[in-house]
């Protein structure tokens, strides 16, 4: 790769905000920390099990076309119905390859959509919550503040994103 100093790449994974998780067929055989927390932080939450959830998704990916690499980026939803990116990236060669798995959470974004677009924390959560498909009176009652509240503050958002409909927000900022 060229007389550069050498990168310790597993180091680089290792230290990822953006968790990931290496199979060998259903098995794991890795998790960097941020894998390690998001999974303890659904099991605690949700009662669901990350890792189960993930070998099914690969198995029924496998199963729709075997012989094809698995897509790219899947949408795949946790007990409460928050999204989760999931990235499969197949390596080493043969039907016997290892795949490499990263799950991005929506929440994680927040700070930083709310640092471009200059949103207040609270209009930071109307956000996500509207990323994640709760409509107002859900926002309004999650939130503990009044629909005409959710209005105002989603006004602003789209004011200050510049949009002006729901769907431009979320196509936006998924």
């Amino acid at each position: 790769m060229g007389d550069g100093p050498a990168v310790d790449f597993a180091a680089i994974v290792h230290g990822l905000r953006l968790a990931v998780f290496v199979f060998h067929r259903t098995r794991v055989v890795y998790q960097n920390d941020a894998a390690v927390r998001l999974h303890a932080r659904l099991k605690k939450e949700y009662q669901a099990d990350l890792i189960v959830m993930l070998r099914d998704h690969l198995l029924r990916i496998r199963e729709i076309d075997s012989a094809a690499a698995p897509p790219a980026v899947t949408l795949l939803t946790d007990a409460r119905g928050e999204p989760l990116y999931v990235h499969v990236l197949p390596f080493g060669s043969g039907s016997d390859s290892d795949i490499a798995v990263s799950v991005r959470e929506l929440g994680i974004e927040r700070e930083a959509f709310a640092r471009r677009y200059g949103l207040s924390p609270r209009e930071a959560e109307v956000a996500e919550l509207v990323l994640r498909g709760y409509p107002n009176p859900v926002i309004a009652s999650t939130l503990g503040i009044a629909p005409t509240t959710t209005k105002r503050h989603l006004t602003r958002i789209f004011d200050k994103i510049g949009v002006d409909s729901r769907t431009q927000l979320v196509s936006r900022l998924a």
